[in-house]
């Protein structure tokens, strides 16, 4: 298969995955403009969520259409869905008629969940690509560039919001759209349209409660409910606390979540080169400095950077350090059940983070960084507690891994 088709598909996860990461930045002062309140907000987010990871799971058993015209299908469908909600609250902001904020909302949420159904076949399909494109032998390879492509996406689009905070509000989900669009049109000139791609099933035998791995994952959950808490609630945090308007908290909030997002990249490429061994000592590094980051944002708010940087570096280091953990924890033929784990995580992250830390704010504004420091805290100590009652790895018990 021509490296161009696996570019093609890498890009278009990157776009996708950008016009999602442009939403979170600007949702908070965004609502405030059209009267909507911090948890109708987090409910548009956490719609995006749930119904990506249902999307996902629909447009990955669709064999009616070849592949190429799926994925051309959703991205369409998903652009249409950018464009509305965009022009809508434009429109809405223009004539400053809040008192229809209700209906609005209503409006707004079933633009998002229809937003995220169609988004959630975006990276299934590609996925399912990349698979059969790639032999046993290159697949880890072949998959690594989800890891990437996920990666920049939440890199740059905070930064894009930021950049253009100045142009509008709303700007950036038409320059999402428009990048697509681009993408979409590669997609039709280079890859050929074949049958609908095979994707492999992850074995089911694996449970979530298995000793080895449920410590792993419950870091995991915790970690990504509460970035998405972060990403969702630190614009409406930032506005009242230092009273800024929209378009300042927009570009304060963008620039912020991009430097979160390079020192979350860098922290993972130091600790891929020098903490692969550990990476267990990785994960409890890693909720030591988120811990201190959110600690940070509620005691020294000014030093803003600062706490954004603390927390890309904890982060970094956490989301790698779970993922791995678990991953050396099993069995090869588990490995796969581990990475459907590590997925479905993600998903419900992006579900649950947007309405609870919007419902923690409503109730009080500090809310959702003290629970979160508190519970992460909690989680630490247990994996103190842990080295010293370790559960056995499979090496121990005849396995090898890899």
């Amino acid at each position: 298969m021509k490296k161009s088709h696996f570019t093609v598909m890498f890009l278009i996860v990157l776009c996708g995955v950008i016009s999602i990461a442009v939403f979170n930045p600007i949702i908070g002062p965004l609502s405030r403009d059209l009267g909507l309140s911090e948890f109708q907000s987090g409910c548009l987010v956490s719609a995006t969520g749930l119904f990506w990871l249902l999307g996902g799971t629909f447009w990955g058993r669709m064999t009616f259409l070849s592949g190429k015209r799926m994925l051309s299908l959703v991205m369409l469908a998903y652009m249409a869905t950018l464009v509305a909600f965009a022009w809508l609250a434009d429109d809405a902001r223009s004539h400053g008629d809040v008192q229809s904020s209700s209906a609005l909302f209503w409006i707004f949420l079933a633009l998002r969940v229809v937003s995220g159904f169609f988004f959630g076949g975006i990276p299934a399909i590609a996925q399912a690509y990349i698979m059969s494109w790639t032999t046993r032998e290159t697949r880890t390879r072949g998959m690594a560039l989800f890891g990437t492509a996920n990666g920049l996406g939440f890199v740059l689009g905070p930064a894009i919001s930021g950049a253009m905070a100045s142009v509008g509000l709303t700007a950036p989900m038409y320059a999402a759209a428009a990048l697509l669009v681009v993408m979409k049109i590669w997609l039709w000139l280079t890859v050929p349209n074949e049958a609908g791609p095979g994707q492999e099933r992850a074995s089911a035998s694996l449970s979530p409660l298995d000793p080895r791995i449920r410590y792993y994952l419950w870091a995991g959950l915790l970690l990504t409910v509460t970035l998405n808490i972060l990403q969702v609630t630190i614009g409406f945090f930032i506005q009242d606390s230092l009273r800024l308007n929209s378009e300042e908290t927009a570009r304060l909030i963008g620039y912020g979540l991009a430097v979160a997002g390079v020192m979350v990249v860098a922290a993972q490429i130091f600790a891929g080169k020098y903490m692969k061994r550990r990476p267990e000592r990785m994960l409890r590094l890693g909720l030591l400095i988120v811990t201190l980051g959110l600690i940070g944002l509620l005691a020294f708010l000014r030093l803003t950077y600062a706490n954004f940087i603390l927390a890309g570096i904890g982060f970094g280091f956490a989301l790698l350090g779970y993922s791995a953990s678990a991953s050396v924890a099993v069995r090869d033929h588990e490995q796969r059940g581990i990475a459907s784990y590590v997925t479905s995580i993600q998903g419900s992250g992006a579900f649950l983070g947007p309405a609870a830390g919007t419902a923690l704010y409503t109730a009080h504004m500090n809310a959702p960084y003290s629970i979160c420091a508190l519970l992460i805290g909690l989680t630490l100590l247990v994996g103190f507690v842990r080295r010293k009652a370790a559960v056995p790895s499979p090496t121990a018990i005849g396995g090898e891994v890899k």
